[in-house]
């Protein structure tokens, strides 16, 4: 039986929790999302966006 926390028939990933490394794994991330950018994947906003929502981590 499912409970109200129950995430059972979603497709859909889990938020990302807390890094216990921080910076390093932000610094990581930045990393592959500008290889997207570069690859043509990522338009510049969304590159831009999704950098300064990685930075306000910090």
């Amino acid at each position: 039986m499912c409970t109200a926390a129950c995430h059972h028939g979603r497709s859909e990933a889990p938020s990302a929790p807390p890094q216990a490394s921080g910076g390093a794994d932000v610094v990581e991330q930045i990393r592959k999302l500008k290889e997207l950018h570069e690859a043509g994947i990522l338009t510049d906003a969304e590159f831009s966006t999704k950098k300064t929502e990685l930075l306000d981590r910090l």
